[in-house]
């Protein structure tokens, strides 16, 4: 059940993220931010890439890697909300829950 949460919170933005900057009146800073923050949460499945770009496993870089993250798709769902670009608030939240449960998993294990 959860193996199928993760796969979905890592694959499912960034084809909602293209669908976004396809359109005609695209927001190049927020949707690049959230481009860079869904690759590196799919390149974050490969441990040694992980290790590689967050930090080791209970570091203070990779919590507060995870962490800003996070917060950064969060406040851009929220803007992009405001804004009127529904696909786009999608793809951040989803992209949200995805280190919010990657944050969670890393807690744990």
């Amino acid at each position: 059940m959860y193996l199928a949460q993760i796969w979905v919170c890592l694959l499912f933005p960034l084809p909602l993220l293209a669908i976004a900057w396809s359109k005609s009146n695209r927001r190049p800073i927020e949707f690049s931010i959230l481009t860079f923050s869904a690759v590196l949460l799919l390149s974050a499945a490969n441990r040694n890439l992980k290790l590689t770009l967050l930090g080791d496993d209970y570091s203070n870089r990779l919590f507060a890697t995870m962490d800003i993250n996070f917060l950064v798709a969060m406040a851009l769902g929220i803007y992009l909300a405001i804004k009127g670009r529904r696909i786009a608030v999608i793809a951040a939240l989803i992209l949200g829950l995805g280190w919010g449960l990657m944050a969670a998993i890393n807690s744990v294990v």
